[in-house]
């Protein structure tokens, strides 16, 4: 009831108090979305922080992960070989010396490869110790050995942390073990001395002056590998970024804290800045509810009495409108509308005038076709007649003739536009019985067609016509005897023919204007160039199947054969 009654006092108010009221709901709505986008923003912008602070994390993890399984692999590399297997199981001194120097060489090119390993130990944790040369490398093999003996050392590969060292700086180790003695069984281990120098430059590339997160990264013993404030990580109070994820198989931590000023403090700008937008949009609507009254309101209240008063005699009434913008405009497309509503009649009488003299032209059209028909069974029995007189008569070439040309004339009238690939064979040997006794034998025809694709259905006279074609521009026009050659297969689930003559060939000139017109043709353009003429219908043929199929089907290569002749190739779906 109460929209009701709002509605009633909306449409009784003038359209200058409507558009008032409409400018006043837009401030108001302005307003609220700012509003609304200020806290969106700033929870989005919190969760991109996160995000992008979580997903750096994992990247570090990730590479931890990677460098882990490196440290691994080598250590099993080394310690299951064929190289360490005869030396803990020679029992010969010299060989025992070769085979060590061989494991010292190949302990060095790991080195060489890979600057994160500081040394390789090959040791039985007492008197062999492969590859250590310092001080340093001797008590991490002596720290090893108290873990050994205290069952600590697993089979697989294990990294530990030593610290106490005098140089003050930890230790960081992969211990796995290796063969046991046959005889001894003394039991070897490969111990790997690493050092985590990538992960300094990797944590220094993250951390730069446009990116304000703190990484770092600590190992089991809480000591800092890579970071540069790492005091400051972990404070008392929580602060809302942070983040740490473990390293599986390293026991290290990987450590991020973004301060909160960091991701608020652009915030405030934006807000000043919103609140100064929201005021300026605030006077540019009352600036435009000023103008739409003047420009607007009071000429669009003057077409709606226009309009209201308008009556018969509107072909000698126009709307005037002094203002020069789209009402104005509005009240000249008006005036024209009424302008050509007086020509209305006049064009549809002329229209309709059109539409009749079109309709009758083409009625006598469609008759003086029937008149030109001719009856096909008269001529059919015209043929019949020739070919029993040229028997009577002994003239078997008439004979031969009439009766190749009665089967041609049968097949070119069936009502079936469609048929299969051995009936179309059959009209070519037929027609070319004719060409053979016109032309006194000197043409051969050589068919090449697979027997799998005979019963496959293609239009009616599509290939007679371009056999017919290679006789008259191509074999007639050379002396001498010629051959034609007819192919057919199956390709890439197409039917493709090649018909291909020794014949005269065809000119450069030529040859490009009929490929260009082969190239250029559409089903919409229904004209018949000189080209076309001259050719016997092999644009017609290509225009036939491109309407019948479409795409890529058609006359897909023209061009001058191996023998100097002529070279057409067709390609038609393969339809049964």
């Amino acid at each position: 009831m109460v929209e009701k009654l709002m509605l009633k006092k909306l449409e009784k108010m003038q359209l200058k108090s409507q558009l008032l009221l409409l400018v006043c709901v837009s401030i108001g709505i302005i307003m609220s979305l700012q509003a609304i986008y200020f806290l969106w923003f700033k929870h989005l912008n919190t969760k991109n922080y996160s995000e992008f602070l979580n997903d750096t994390l994992v990247q570090l993890e990730m590479k931890a992960v990677s460098f882990s399984a490196e440290m691994n692999n080598i250590a099993n590399l080394i310690s299951y070989n064929d190289l360490t297997y005869q030396f803990v199981n020679s029992a010969d001194i010299e060989e025992r010396l070769r085979l060590k120097n061989n494991m010292q060489v190949m302990i060095d090119s790991i080195m060489r490869s890979n600057k994160n390993i500081n040394d390789i130990i090959i040791s039985d944790l007492d008197m062999i110790n492969i590859g250590a040369y310092r001080v340093e490398d001797f008590w991490v093999v002596h720290e090893v050995s108290q873990l050994y003996k205290n069952g600590a050392i697993p089979t697989g590969p294990v990294h530990y942390v030593f610290d106490g060292h005098d140089r003050g700086k930890p230790f960081y180790v992969c211990v796995t073990k290796s063969f046991s003695s046959t005889e001894t069984k003394t039991e070897m281990v490969t111990i790997l001395i690493y050092n985590v120098d990538s992960f300094v430059k990797t944590v220094s590339s993250m951390q730069t002056n446009d990116n304000p997160q703190q990484l770092a990264i600590v190992d089991a013993k809480n000591n800092l590998i890579a970071g540069s404030r790492s005091k400051d990580l972990l404070p008392p109070n929580p602060q809302p970024f942070v983040y740490q994820r473990t390293v599986s198989g390293l026991d290290w931590r990987v450590i991020g804290v973004l301060p909160d000023i960091e991701h608020t403090q652009d915030f405030t700008a934006l807000k000043q800045f919103g609140t100064l937008t929201g005021g300026i949009v605030a006077l540019v609507l009352l600036g435009f509810w000023f103008v739409i009254h003047k420009s607007i309101t009071s000429p669009i209240t003057k077409i709606a009495q226009f309009m209201n008063t308008l009556g018969p005699n509107y072909s000698t009434r126009r709307l005037t409108i002094t203002n020069h913008n789209e009402i104005s405009l509005l009240a000249r497309v008006m005036n024209k509308m009424l302008d050509n509503i007086d020509d209305m009649n006049t064009e549809v009488v002329a229209s309709k005038e059109k539409l009749y003299k079109s309709e009758l032209a083409k009625k006598n059209a469609q008759f003086s076709a029937f008149q030109s028909q001719v009856n096909p069974h008269f001529l059919y029995n015209t043929l019949d007649c020739i070919r029993s007189i040229a028997l009577s008569r002994g003239v078997p070439e008439i004979f031969d003739i009439t009766t190749s040309m009665a089967k041609i004339f049968r097949y070119s009238i069936k009502e079936n536009n469609y048929v299969k690939i051995r009936d179309e064979l059959g009209c070519i040997k037929d027609y070319f019985k004719i060409i053979q006794i016109r032309q006194g034998n000197r043409f051969s025809v050589m068919y090449e067609v697979e027997e799998t694709i005979e019963d496959c259905v293609i239009p009616k006279m599509i290939l007679q016509p371009i056999v017919e074609n290679a006789v008259f521009h191509g074999l007639e026009q050379k002396k001498g005897p010629g051959t034609l050659y007819l192919r057919g297969s199956l390709s890439d689930g197409c039917i493709r023919f090649e018909i291909e003559d020794n014949g005269k060939g065809i000119s450069p000139e030529t040859l490009e204007k009929l490929r260009e017109s082969l190239a250029a043709w559409n089903s919409s353009d229904d004209s018949t160039n000189d080209l076309e003429r001259k050719s016997i219908g092999l644009l017609n043929i290509d225009r036939r199947i491109k309407l019948l199929y479409g795409e890529p089907y058609g006359i897909v290569h023209v061009d001058n054969g191996s023998e100097g002749g002529a070279l057409v190739v067709i390609q038609l779906p393969n339809h049964h």
